[in-house]
């Protein structure tokens, strides 16, 4: 499967959920990386106009989480049994924006037996970095008797 068929199958998950609702795109998926882009619209935005903390790093949270997932499910099956879950996220917001898009790219730095650590950055269209972000996910233990 190709990064970008797997982010169409994270995007088909993803329907119904807070990643949809806020508009999250998956743009690829694959060993251990994983790129995703917001859309900024004002509902999204604090109380100045610009992207909400909450939605940058739910962004790179969606991306971290996409790119672990690369790792437990590279199949892609929609089992959550396989599913990575966020065990701990630290953020740096580096700057804000109301403009355009931001993008996440994560890339999976430490694969363990338990956890999973994952380095996410995004930045805006003009390639400026937004924010910075370590994610560490617990790796999931597949069901007993699960193919």
């Amino acid at each position: 499967m190709t990064p970008r068929e797997y982010a169409e199958k994270i995007n088909a998950w993803a329907r119904g959920t807070l990643i949809a609702s806020h508009g999250t795109r998956f743009l690829s998926a694959g060993e251990g990386r994983a790129v995703a882009r917001l859309p900024f619209r004002p509902e999204l935005g604090q109380l100045t106009g610009l992207f909400h903390a909450g939605a940058i790093v739910a962004l790179a949270d969606e991306a971290a989480t996409a790119a672990a997932l690369t790792t437990t499910n590279p199949g892609g099956d929609p089992r959550p049994d396989l599913f990575p879950l966020t065990l701990q996220l630290s953020a740096n917001l580096i700057r804000n924006t109301n403009r355009g898009a931001l993008t996440a790219e994560a890339e999976v730095v430490h694969r363990g037996r338990t956890t999973i650590v994952v380095d996410v950055r995004v930045r805006d269209d003009e390639g400026r970095l937004i924010a910075t972000l370590a994610a560490t996910q617990l790796a999931p233990r597949p069901a007993p008797g699960a193919a």
